[in-house]
């Protein structure tokens, strides 16, 4: 009976062991949703779709066809989604590289890029992610809650801008190249 035993006990011993390692999550445990999110705008560029050219105009995630050259000054991209999917144009309105909001790194003034729907919370639903504008910061005070005030004048001489408030992952720093606001402050 003992010599039945004891290999019983330590095969049931390992068993245990093997079953307890499967149950432990991952020591590196990456948020796949986040991920994919930035993943799609580090691979794609923003391209005007409506309004090229204009502070107001519509921008869509684009993939680069060509980048310009001594000849010729314009992008050749082909949108991947949005107003314009699937439509290959050549632009010079293009925005080639954004980052993401941090908390406390924003102030007035700025220039962001701002999705157009404004979701609550991340979402895999790419019609979300079709369409964006740019946006000038214009209040800070409620950061802290996720959420920046934005305007959105549609030229040079509009002093009394749309306003809204928008959550900060719905919001993107405009990297290269650099945008500046539209008005001429005194």
């Amino acid at each position: 009976m003992k010599k039945i035993f004891l290999p019983v006990l330590l095969l049931s011993l390992c068993l245990a062991a093997c079953h307890q390692q499967k149950q432990e999550p991952a020591p590196y445990n990456r948020q796949a949703q986040a991920d994919e999110y930035e993943r799609n705008f580090r691979s794609h560029i923003f391209a005007s779709c409506l309004n090229e050219g204009k502070f107001y105009s519509t921008y869509a995630l684009a993939r680069l066809d060509r980048k310009p050259t001594e000849c010729d000054p314009r992008y050749k991209v082909t949108f991947v989604n949005g107003p314009c999917a699937g439509k290959t144009i050549f632009t010079t309105d293009v925005i080639e590289k954004t980052s993401p909001v941090d908390g406390g790194q924003l102030i007035k003034g700025d220039v962001v890029l701002r999705n157009f729907w404004n979701p609550r919370k991340l979402d895999k639903d790419t019609e979300k992610l079709d369409r964006w504008n740019r946006a000038v910061v214009y209040d800070t005070s409620r950061m802290s809650e996720g959420v920046v005030e934005l305007e959105f004048p549609r030229d040079r001489n509009d002093f009394m801008a749309a306003r809204e408030f928008i959550f900060l992952h719905n919001v993107r720093y405009i990297q290269k190249p650099e945008k500046k606001d539209p008005r001429i402050w005194l």
